[in-house]
C-alpha cells in the first residue's frame, strides 16, 4: 500500500467517525446523573426521589460568581412562582470548604426562597458540567429525562427556562390526570 493510499483510507476513516459521532446519539443523552448531596440543614437530599416525580431545576453556583448571582434571583422567582405547582428548585453551591462559610450569607443578603445544596467537594458538578463552568443549569423534565442544560449566563435565559418549566409541568399534571382517570376506572 503506498502512503497516498493510506493517508486516503485515513482521512475516509476520520470522516466517517465524525460522522458517526454526529448522527448516533449518546446513550446516556437525557439521563441525569444521580447523587446525594447534603441541604443548608444537613439533611440528605436524593435527586431519585424526585425523578419522574416533579420537574426539577439544578443550579449549579458559587458565592464567588457574579454572573450566578445575577441568574439566581430569577430562578428564585420562578422557583416562587411554580413550586406549589409541581416544580423543584435546587441551588447547589459549589462552594468549597475554604469558601463554604459564605453560602449562608449569601442566600440571607439576596433572600433567596429556594433550597440550597451543597456540593464542596464538585464530584456533582463534575457531572454535568466537567470543565465545572457555574453557573450551570438543568432542567429535567416531567419524564425524569434532561430536557436541557445552560452553560453561563445570559440575560433572557430566565425566560426559556421558565417556558422549558411550564411545558414540562403541563406534561408533569396530565399524566398525573391519567393516572387519577385510570384509578377511577
Amino acid at each position: 500500500m503506498s502512503n497516498s493510499s493510506i493517508k486516503s483510507s485515513i482521512k475516509c476513516l476520520l470522516v466517517c467517525l465524525v460522522f458517526v459521532a454526529m448522527v448516533v446519539p449518546n446513550i446516556n443523552a437525557g439521563k441525569p446523573v444521580l447523587f446525594e448531596l447534603k441541604d443548608l440543614n444537613g439533611d440528605t437530599y436524593k435527586l431519585e426521589d424526585d425523578l419522574g416525580k416533579s420537574v426539577i431545576v439544578l443550579d449549579f453556583w458559587a458565592t464567588w460568581c457574579k454572573p450566578c448571582l445575577r441568574e439566581l434571583p430569577h430562578i428564585n422567582k420562578i422557583y416562587e412562582e411554580y413550586k406549589d405547582k409541581g416544580l423543584k428548585v435546587y441551588a447547589v453551591s459549589i462552594d468549597t470548604p475554604s469558601s463554604k462559610s459564605k453560602v449562608k450569607p449569601t442566600i440571607r443578603r439576596y433572600k433567596f426562597t429556594l433550597p440550597v445544596l451543597l456540593d464542596p467537594d464538585n464530584e456533582v458538578i463534575r457531572n454535568y458540567s466537567p470543565n465545572r463552568n457555574v453557573p450551570h443549569l438543568v432542567v429535567i423534565g416531567a419524564d425524569g429525562e434532561i430536557v436541557r442544560e445552560f452553560s453561563g449566563y445570559k440575560p433572557g435565559d430566565e425566560k426559556l427556562v421558565e417556558e422549558l418549566v411550564i411545558k414540562e409541568l403541563a406534561k408533569l399534571n396530565a399524566e398525573k390526570e391519567k393516572t387519577e382517570e385510570a384509578k377511577t376506572e
